[in-house]
């Protein structure tokens, strides 16, 4: 396993911003050094409200093609619209620590699953278990981990804490999803405009 203490170690922040009445939504990853330096990126588009988040961070990581990434961050389990992320299986499947982080506790979702009648969600959910609240640097988050203890995930978490309470490798992937999502809609924008110029 990769050492997470070493001064240049190197995570890979996944974050993502979606528009729900889109089917997709932008997941990106980043892999950044301590020393803040920011080398590589990858794009995926899971499904909204789908059940492939696990497999695009899994696909994402692979197209990468580095063998130097120590730990690996990502903005909360559940992402767009209940496309729940399997922390147990990324650890198993790419033997890398996983730690999904959240600032604030997440609400309890099984009522709803069950209401809805959506059993492998239910499954996915009951899963991961429960969050476990710590503070770092005067901030709380609630976090789930994988092939990690809670020392070590507060060391990663609090390495990468610059300018307020986000680590930086998912502000910083947040920031460039968040970009990917409004160039679409703006270049979505824009053709509608020029279709509806070349009509008139």
């Amino acid at each position: 396993m990769p050492n997470l203490f070493k001064e240049k170690a190197r995570v890979l922040g996944i974050s993502e911003s979606f528009d729900p009445k889109k089917p997709y939504s932008y997941m990106v990853g980043v892999v950044m050094r301590k020393d803040l330096v920011f080398d590589a990126l990858f794009v995926e588009n899971p499904k909204i409200g789908g059940d492939d988040a696990t497999e695009k961070i899994i696909n994402g990581f692979y197209s990468l093609k580095r063998n130097d990434v120590s730990c690996i961050m990502i903005d909360g389990c559940i992402l767009s619209m209940y496309n729940i992320v399997d922390l147990f299986y990324i650890n198993r499947t790419l033997n890398i620590p996983v730690v999904c982080i959240a600032s604030k506790e997440g609400k309890d979702l099984k009522e709803s699953f069950i209401k809805n009648n959506q059993k492998g969600k239910l499954e996915a959910y009951e899963k991961l278990g429960p969050q476990k609240r710590i503070s770092v640097e005067g901030y709380e988050y609630w976090i789930r981990f994988s092939g990690i203890d809670e020392f070590e995930a507060k060391h990663v978490i609090k390495s990468f804490i610059i300018s307020g309470r986000t680590p930086e490798p998912i502000r910083v992937s947040k920031i460039i999803a968040r970009t990917f999502m409004k160039s679409l809609k703006n270049l979505n924008s824009e053709t509608f405009k020029r279709s509806l110029d070349d009509r008139i």
